[in-house]
């Protein structure tokens, strides 16, 4: 085999980066990726709780929306919280809605889900006609 042949060889290929689930990403660097409706949803969580996200002592956290490849099923205006205790290493993951709404579990955004698509199957298609 000559140089650049063979399955080894990288010469014209293009490396992209891809983000890896264990990757560790800044709750800072996660925050200022939010899509504009994951921000709105990220404020008024942040209004809501006592305590602001990531400063719970032996915690680290990250907050992520549907603009994030783990987590493309969401609707848009959903955030998760991924908060890491640090001492067992045990991952906590919350669910907000867009209303600040908080969920513990996957399932539990799933129904709502399905709730929400009932309801936009119960509503009427409207047709609006335009005369020229």
């Amino acid at each position: 085999m000559e140089t650049g042949e063979g399955s080894s060889s990288r010469v014209g290929r293009r490396e992209r980066k891809i983000i890896k689930k264990t990757e560790v990403i800044s709750y800072e660097q996660s925050v200022v990726q939010l899509s504009k409706e994951g921000r709105k949803t990220y404020l008024i969580v942040e209004r809501k709780r006592k305590r602001p996200l990531n400063t719970i002592d032996g915690a680290y956290s990250a907050v992520f929306d549907n603009t994030y490849p783990q987590y493309n099923w969401l609707y848009s205006g959903w955030l998760v919280e991924e908060r890491r205790i640090m001492l067992s290493g045990r991952l906590y993951r919350y669910y907000y809605d867009p209303k600040g709404k908080v969920y513990k579990f996957r399932y539990q955004v799933e129904q709502v889900f399905a709730n929400i698509g009932k309801e936009v199957a119960k509503k009427k298609p409207v047709v609006i006609i335009l005369d020229d």
